[in-house]
């Protein structure tokens, strides 16, 4: 029988993980709203063009298609009554700068216009922290010798062999079969009806300590680079059931000394052990650096994290050292830490590795943390 654990996540921050899709002022049109405290927000509807198209008379049509040619289309001047009935979900528009008509939103993964955290997106996370907690000296070893060509990059085929080593057995000869995460489900979470468009920039390390710089693609004016991504918003409560199918009398031959990798306080355990270890990297970034927003809330969210209730990052931003072991090489190894380094990022920036963070323009925050609950059903 599987052990089947309620989990809440709270999030902290705002989550993104994207569609594949991404969409202009061509497919949305903009409005203000009225809550009930009395505050305006700024939103937008996101239309079904291709039925708002078809309800067009003829006339209409031809100048629709005749201006949805220009780059700078803008619906809601082409049509500023564009009924309800057309829109699939409203977005809120919490962006610091002002987005133009040309300027392309990364839609965030939906089902049924509704947003979500995939699945596989918590359980990729779960992973990446089991692991991080199982790797020791021993492993760094083994990471440095046979995993690394002298150049500092990975061989994938020994990577693969090395994780198999670490979460699969040697009794089952198919690999996909032999995984114990396999035995690990963990479903997509609930959904939210409104995602935030935030604008986002990239902050990164500069060459004098105590100073940094935004990235920006006009070395004249310097301007900030800006994305903008729909998100599930800091202050959303998400559900998802994390689901152990490991069954000690059927699977005990094979798995025995597997199973407690995927055992729900080791899960918590090792969840908690890795955030608390890059909170701590993230702290000594930003003030290695004065990011004064990016240090307020890594100094904030430390204080809750808990065994009990971990924190996780999920989804964009999460970056280089969320999904790889390299933060525990740097703790180990500095010498083979700054080797990775050079494989990944050539000689371009000595002083810091990874050198940049995604956060948003408006309050600063990076993305993608939240906070978990877990209750047995």
């Amino acid at each position: 029988m599987s052990d089947v654990y309620n989990c809440e996540a709270k999030v902290l921050s705002p989550i993104h993980i994207g569609s594949g899709e991404k969409y202009t002022a061509s497919e949305y049109v903009q409005a203000k709203v009225k809550t009930k405290k009395g505050t305006i927000l700024n939103t937008a509807k996101r239309i079904d063009v291709s039925r708002y198209y078809m309800d067009l008379d003829e006339n209409k049509k031809d100048e629709f298609l005749r201006d949805l040619s220009n780059p700078n289309f803008d619906l809601g001047s082409f049509d500023k009554k564009i009924s309800n009935n057309f829109m699939r979900y409203r977005v809120i528009n919490k962006s610091k700068s002002e987005i133009s008509p040309n300027q392309e939103i990364t839609e965030s993964i939906k089902t049924l216009d509704k947003s979500y955290v995939p699945g596989s997106s918590i359980k990729g996370a779960i992973k990446s922290a089991i692991l991080y907690g199982l790797i020791d000296d021993d492993a760094v070893d083994t990471i440095e010798h046979k995993i690394l060509r002298n150049n500092g990059r990975v061989q994938n085929r020994e990577y693969t062999n090395f994780l198999s080593d670490i979460f699969s057995t040697r009794s089952i000869r198919n690999s996909a079969q032999a995984d114990i995460m396999k035995f690990l489900q963990v479903t997509d979470s609930s959904t939210i009806k409104s995602p935030y468009i935030y604008d986002i920039l990239t902050v990164m390390a500069a060459f004098r300590k105590g100073h940094h710089e935004y990235y920006s693609r006009n070395r004249n004016t310097r301007t900030p680079t800006l994305s903008f991504l729909e998100t599930i918003p800091a202050g959303s409560k998400l559900t998802f059931d994390i689901i152990n199918g490991y069954s000690k009398l059927v699977h005990k031959r094979n798995f025995e000394n597997k199973k407690n990798l995927i055992d729900i306080d080791n899960i918590k355990k090792s969840i908690f052990i890795f955030s608390k270890s890059l909170i701590n990297n993230e702290l000594e970034f930003a003030d290695d650096y004065g990011i004064d927003t990016l240090y307020k809330f890594y100094n904030k969210i430390e204080k809750i994290n808990s065994i009990d209730n971990p924190l996780l990052k999920v989804g964009a931003g999460s970056g280089y050292l969320a999904t790889t072991v390299n933060l525990k090489i740097k703790k180990y190894d500095s010498y083979l830490y700054n080797k990775i380094a050079d494989g990944t990022r050539g000689k371009n920036y000595e002083y810091e590795f990874p050198k940049s963070r995604k956060i948003t323009q408006n309050g600063g925050k990076p993305l993608g943390w939240i906070q978990l609950s877990f209750k047995e059903s």
